[in-house]
């Protein structure tokens, strides 16, 4: 098959679809197999209640998102109940099962794998979970997608692009808006994270006991509150150290260090090298 051509194969082995529109076996280069998101197959399919599927493995990653119906799946040990309006997303390398809830379902469903999908898939379903709802720049995201897939020549760094664009609206919406406390412990981070800041000095400042505002702190940065404290004082270290009046061990005093070990050691495990190294990249010598 040439790079973008398109077969239409009805899938006769799937009981139940009574019609797929757009459907679109894909076939892309190597290069994209190798570096982007690539796409195996995608189509919108209407589906009678005898409509059901189940498998033990596939080797790609999968959107399905109900545009009307409701659709059951039974996923890692659990059942979901998918409305319409909602997505949800899967690793089809895991035992997987989804039906019809109902006499009908209108759904349309996307089969992919490639450069970071697994890494996305991980940060996205550990700490929010499988479904989200298709709304918004996600939902335009997707739609500009389908349009690329149903083309006469989808475009593999399009669909790649496209595929990133829309692990990032995922992450983008279901991302919480910083809760007072947080906001409030981010603004006395960067007010003091030039001295021996303690993260139970934080959580007091924030009125929240260390364990309770560490687990809340997380959930709502992604990060602890330590690594967050710690990339603070990194990225200023970064600008101190292309300043040549500061030596390596002002800037780690001046950025709040323990001492210059410390913060050599957490500099280069940040960035790959030594505070000494990053400075010599600007040409400004250690004195």
């Amino acid at each position: 098959m040439n790079h973008g051509a398109r077969e239409r194969i009805k899938i006769l082995n799937e009981k139940g679809i009574l019609e797929s529109r757009g459907a679109a076996f894909h076939t892309p280069t190597e290069f994209a197999v190798e570096n982007l998101f690539y796409v195996a197959w995608s189509s919108r399919y209407i589906c009678n209640n005898l409509y059901s599927v189940k498998r033990d493995y596939l080797d790609f990653y999968s959107v399905i998102w109900v545009l009307d119906g409701q659709m059951i799946l039974h996923y890692e040990g659990k059942e979901y109940t998918v409305k319409k309006g909602e997505a949800v997303l899967m690793d089809f390398r895991k035992p997987h099962e989804y039906r019809t809830d109902g006499s009908h379902l209108d759904k349309w469903e996307m089969v992919f794998n490639g450069n970071a999908s697994g890494a996305f898939y991980e940060q996205i379903t550990s700490q929010w979970g499988h479904k989200f709802k298709m709304s918004g720049s996600l939902k335009e995201t997707i739609n500009s997608l389908r349009e690329e897939l149903e083309s006469p020549f989808p475009k593999d760094h399009m669909i790649s692009m496209m595929i990133h664009t829309m692990f990032c609206r995922i992450i983008e919406k279901k991302t919480l808006k910083l809760s007072p406390p947080v906001e409030e412990a981010l603004q006395y981070m960067y007010a003091n994270y030039q001295r021996p800041l303690q993260i139970g000095e934080i959580s007091d400042h924030v009125a929240l006991s260390r364990h309770y505002f560490s687990r809340r702190f997380m959930k709502e940065t992604g990060r602890t509150p330590y690594e967050y404290l710690a990339d603070i004082r990194v990225n200023a270290a970064k600008i101190l150290l292309t300043e040549k009046s500061c030596s390596v061990a002002e800037v780690a005093e001046m950025c709040g260090f323990v001492n210059t070990s410390h913060f050599t050691r957490y500099f280069r495990s940040k960035t790959g090298q030594t505070p000494a190294a990053f400075r010599n990249f600007f040409n400004l010598k250690e004195e």
